[in-house]
């Protein structure tokens, strides 16, 4: 979607093969990442779309903790499936807050966008971190609940729920999101 009106922006959050079905799979991980496609499909022409892939460099001080994973250039830091078609921007990332030292904030500011709307995986770890970087850049956040993965459900559900209380974001359902900017 083009233009300035500020209908909302989706940041879908590392939906690449590493987290999909490569080295940190879950079956929850590929449910996420079907229905985001089936979702998108039905709502990329009415609001913004950003994708953000995990994007390493050779011996990132990140595989300290998690090991090698989304090695720039491999397929495991690609996007999964059709997703990059639904695509307005694709940002590439090295932290798990996708506001830090990329282009995010820049490209929604140019486009006046102050919702956003956040899913993707890990919940717990790079799209909470991203929901806290919007909300301290002013973003008013919202968290499609449903369409975020975490290699455990009791850290997704907390996640979500910290999300709530500490940065005030909205919980949704991509059904709710259906219903407001999907034409009946």
């Amino acid at each position: 979607m083009s233009g300035t009106e500020d209908r909302g922006a989706i940041i879908v959050v590392d939906l690449v093969h590493d987290f999909v079905d490569g080295i940190f799979k879950t079956e929850r991980s590929l449910e996420v990442a079907r229905n985001t496609e089936k979702f998108l499909e039905k709502v990329s022409k009415k609001l913004n779309v950003i994708l953000t892939r995990d994007a390493h460099i050779e011996d990132d001080p990140e595989f300290k903790i998690w090991g090698p994973h989304c090695i720039d250039g491999t397929p495991g830091a690609e996007l999964y499936g059709n997703l990059a078609k639904f695509s307005d921007r694709i940002i590439s990332k090295r932290h798990y807050d996708a506001f830090f030292d990329s282009d995010l904030d820049g490209y929604l500011r140019a486009r006046k966008i102050s919702r956003v709307y956040i899913c993707g995986i890990s919940t717990d770890i790079c799209v909470e971190h991203t929901l806290c970087g919007a909300f301290f850049r002013g973003y008013e956040v919202n968290i499609i609940s449903d369409l975020c993965a975490s290699l455990d459900i009791r850290a997704h559900e907390d996640a979500v729920k910290r999300m709530k209380v500490l940065y005030g974001a909205r919980e949704l359902s991509y059904k709710e999101l259906e219903d407001i900017y999907v034409e009946k």
